[in-house]
């Protein structure tokens, strides 16, 4: 798309991130005369940065892992366009309700969280995950009015309505996941009420004939999620339940089609069309539909997830 004529950096990831969510920010604030200018100086600039990175990425902290990945990302000129077009709807909206330098911007994928908000003095601090950028014009109005308004509530209906719309989100936030380094967890599989080595042996043979391979580490979760019952990461082969599951009023069968969801993760993997990653593809939702309790259990975690 552009040339590379700019010199090599050498900061850190933190350096970077902070001075690249300045200039971000700066060129989706561009005048319509000097935004296609400013556009490719700063393309080209992220391009530069990516070339940069370590060829090794092993020993690297989740923090280090998570910028690259995000720079890589960045580095693809659609993934760029879709980031700086989700940044001008929003600080056009939010520039309406705060007012033209009263709140600061930034998104990338580091946070588990898709959203969070802090008044810092003066001005507002507005953090949102890189998965977020699939957001219409008309939810990045609503998201700055109830920022302005402080309805927190309504901000998370919004983010919530977001999230049912469509996988777009879950692809994007799945992606940025799979770069995670392998964590210090060991198979911590024994809850207060569920064993996830019965779990998993019990749904192996259920749904996959005994022939599943074992995930190389399986675990609860450290903490109850709300929103997420499970993970798998592809990468590092790593299989984790939510720590909310594990209670005496959780029927098995939930577990079962938990486990099993995570495990068709491990058996298709990722898909690759065009420049998008898709782990919930056609395929992947019609063998999660024939799970023989895919209703009930969809309905139970449906009804009990804000409990679980």
């Amino acid at each position: 798309m552009a040339t590379n004529n700019t010199k090599k950096v050498s900061l850190s990831p933190a350096q970077i991130n902070e001075q690249l969510q300045v200039i971000l920010n700066k060129t989706a604030s561009a005048e319509n005369y000097q935004l296609e200018a400013e556009t490719v100086k700063t393309y080209n600039l992220i391009v530069n940065i990516e070339q940069s990175l370590p060829g090794k990425e092993k020993g690297l902290s989740n923090y280090y892992l998570l910028f690259n990945a995000w720079i890589r990302w960045l580095s693809d000129w659609k993934n760029y366009s879709l980031n700086l077009m989700h940044r001008r709807r929003l600080i056009g909206h939010l520039e309406q309700q705060l007012g033209k330098g009263r709140f600061i911007l930034e998104i990338y994928p580091y946070s588990s969280k898709l959203y969070g908000i802090k008044t810092e003095g003066w001005k507002t601090l507005i953090q949102l995950h890189e998965a977020l950028d699939y957001m219409t014009e008309y939810d990045c109005k609503r998201l700055a009015a109830f920022v302005n308004r402080r309805r927190w509530s309504e901000l998370k209906k919004l983010v919530a309505e977001y999230q049912e719309r469509g996988s777009q989100w879950k692809e994007l936030s799945l992606h940025f996941q799979q770069t995670k380094a392998n964590p210090t967890h060991e198979n911590h599989t024994r809850g207060r009420y569920y064993d996830l080595e019965k779990v998993f042996t019990a749904c192996n043979q259920r749904n996959f004939g005994g022939k599943m391979a074992r995930p190389k580490v399986i675990h609860w979760s450290p903490r109850v999620n709300h929103s997420t019952m499970g993970s798998y990461n592809i990468n590092e082969d790593i299989l984790m339940i939510n720590r909310g599951l594990d209670r005496p009023d959780v029927p098995a069968y939930v577990l079962d089609f938990v486990m099993y969801h995570e495990l068709l993760h491990k058996a298709l993997g990722i898909k690759t069309s065009g420049t998008r990653k898709m782990a919930h593809t056609k395929e992947f939702r019609e063998l999660e539909q024939s799970h023989p309790d895919y209703e009930r259990a969809q309905s139970f975690i449906q009804k009990n997830a804000k409990r679980l």
